[in-house]
């Protein structure tokens, strides 16, 4: 599982990791042992932790980084993006590449699905309101 990165953890004051409860016990339910990935973008570690895994899961979490999808971004645009978590979606795009390459499954949740999207090339609507004024 790959896990959302809190500013400053409690213990050390260090970068910490969240993750909802409720992922683990879907897995757990499910019959699976969760492991979460490290905080890295080593793509030796990552490939490793692939390869020891059944699995992958991407789980919700704040907006991709637009920069990953689209080069032009209007200011105004700009403004209606969330909190982005640019080492997390580096680390996300390394962790996709080594599932697909290693053929390992992969169950993608919300923000999951959109930085999937993102790594096989895709883009995102950035604000729907805004962009797609007629949308439902």
């Amino acid at each position: 599982m790959s896990p959302h990165v809190e500013k400053k953890g409690d213990e050390f004051g260090d970068v910490s990791i969240s993750l909802s409860e409720t992922y683990q016990q879907a897995l757990i339910a499910a019959g699976a042992i969760p492991l979460v990935l490290p905080i890295t973008t080593s793509r030796k570690v990552i490939a490793e932790c692939v390869k020891r895994s059944d699995g992958v899961l991407l789980t919700g979490g704040d907006d991709v980084e637009p920069k990953f999808y689209t080069k032009k971004l209007s200011p105004k645009l700009r403004k209606t993006v969330g909190v982005t978590q640019g080492e997390r979606d580096r680390r996300e795009l390394i962790l996709i590449d080594e599932v697909f390459r290693q053929h390992k499954p992969l169950l993608a949740i919300c923000r999951g699905q959109q930085i999937l999207n993102v790594a096989l090339g895709g883009t995102l609507v950035v604000d729907i309101a805004m962009q797609l004024p007629s949308a439902m």
